[in-house]
């Protein structure tokens, strides 16, 4: 897939301008100004993710609580089980209730089903949100004595965990040799290419492993809607094809964004779009297009945006946070 065989629709300029006033739209208001933060209606009345997926509200507390919390286990094997689990319900609602049922962080040697799951499942009963409704995480157990005998979805997802850890999921994570390895080592329990993906990502923020973002990519569906509005596409892509054009986005960003009158984004104006952000970008495309691009519809027909937003009861941001390693200032 090359860059010349792409004939974009006119939903690819909106796709560049969403990432630039997105992202003009974080750091307004880490800047401290009032809401609304834009003069576009739909970003005003929907919620999107952020153009640096490192930026969002979930990735920076898993970096500062879970991940690099001073009071937590430095060990590996403690982190990729605090990541996991944080990530198997990706809600921060879900972690503090383990917090406060528990009395402690979690740590893999004190991990117990029969302990974590009532936890969870009074949280759920009381109204706790102990899902994140920004995705919908599918992970396939893959083992039918566990599908019998817990009838619960917060206990499978335990038990998920708990047979990835006994599988000894950090070793083999350090054991890659590449991005795309350690990707497989996720998707091995049968989870999901988009779930993998996300998890591999936010493993990669932790100092257990350290590969570089734009080394490997997969599109979760979302993405691909994405792709299939910007482009006049016989078929639907590939998994390879649709990373191809993630890479193509990612390499020739500068070159596009000025194209359309952009002045291209950086994080914090050191670190450019990566493919994970792109692909995340395409996805938030997808979303916007059904209100800025309605004729152009997905394969669901869909023409309305789920979430809604209020700026007006938008919690003041925290200086954001990134992993040490990035050498971000």
């Amino acid at each position: 897939m090359k860059l010349e065989d792409l004939k974009p629709t006119q939903v690819f300029s909106t796709y560049w301008w969403f990432a630039s006033e997105r992202y003009a739209m974080c750091e307004r208001r880490l800047a401290g100004q009032p809401p609304p933060w834009t003069s576009d209606p739909d970003l005003q009345k929907h919620r999107f993710t952020n153009t640096f997926r490192v930026t969002d509200r979930v990735s920076q507390y898993l970096l500062t609580d879970v991940i690099y919390n001073p009071e937590a286990s430095p060990e590996d094997n403690e982190v990729v089980f605090r990541v996991l689990l944080f990530k198997l319900f990706n809600s921060i609602p879900a972690w503090k209730a383990l917090l406060a049922g528990l009395v402690e962080i979690p740590t893999r040697e004190g991990f117990s089903l029969p302990r974590y799951a009532p936890i969870l499942g009074d949280a759920w009963a009381k109204g706790a949100e102990i899902w994140n409704p920004a995705y919908t995480q599918r992970p396939q157990v893959g083992d039918h004595d566990i599908e019998r005998k817990y009838a619960t979805k917060h206990e499978r997802y335990l038990a998920l965990l708990e047979k990835m850890m006994q599988q000894d999921i950090t070793d083999r994570l350090k054991a890659a040799r590449t991005y795309e390895e350690a990707y497989h080592v996720l998707r091995r329990p049968a989870i999901g290419p988009f779930t993998a993906m996300q998890w591999l990502t936010d493993l990669n923020y932790s100092p257990v492993i350290d590969f570089d973002e734009n080394d490997f990519v997969r599109a979760g569906t979302g993405a691909m809607s994405g792709i299939r509005k910007c482009f006049v596409l016989e078929k639907s892509p590939s998994e390879e094809e649709a990373a191809a054009i993630i890479g193509i986005m990612q390499a020739g960003q500068e070159t596009f964004f000025r194209h359309y009158g952009l002045e291209p984004v950086r994080l914090r104006g050191q670190r450019p779009l990566s493919l994970i952000d792109c692909q995340n970008v395409f996805c938030e495309t997808d979303k916007i297009s059904r209100v800025k691009h309605p004729e152009i519809k997905d394969k669901l027909g869909r023409t309305k945006i789920k979430q809604g937003y209020d700026p007006g009861s938008a919690e003041a941001l925290r200086p954001p946070f990134f992993p040490p390693k990035w050498g971000i200032k």
